[in-house]
């Protein structure tokens, strides 16, 4: 099979990173784009962490809560 030739109309399309290299404008966009999406990523990480310390938190209530039952148990005996 013969591949058609290469035109403007059916040429690749260049990589983002290519282009906003090679424009100041579209620079400063890809730059912009990537500050949101690592802002995004670092708030996403922090509510898992409060997520995390939160049911940590529970945890530990609950191992206390456990523990006093326990202690009582063993004062019956």
């Amino acid at each position: 099979m013969i591949a058609a030739p290469v035109t403007l109309a059916n040429r690749p399309v260049r990589p983002a990173a290519a282009k906003a290299a090679g424009d100041g404008a579209s620079s400063g966009d890809a730059v912009a784009a990537q500050h949101q999406a690592f802002d995004l990523a670092q708030a996403e990480a922090a509510e898992l962490q409060r997520e995390l310390a939160a049911l940590d938190a529970m945890m530990m209530a609950q191992l206390k809560n456990e523990d006093e039952i326990l202690k009582k148990w063993i004062a019956l005996i």
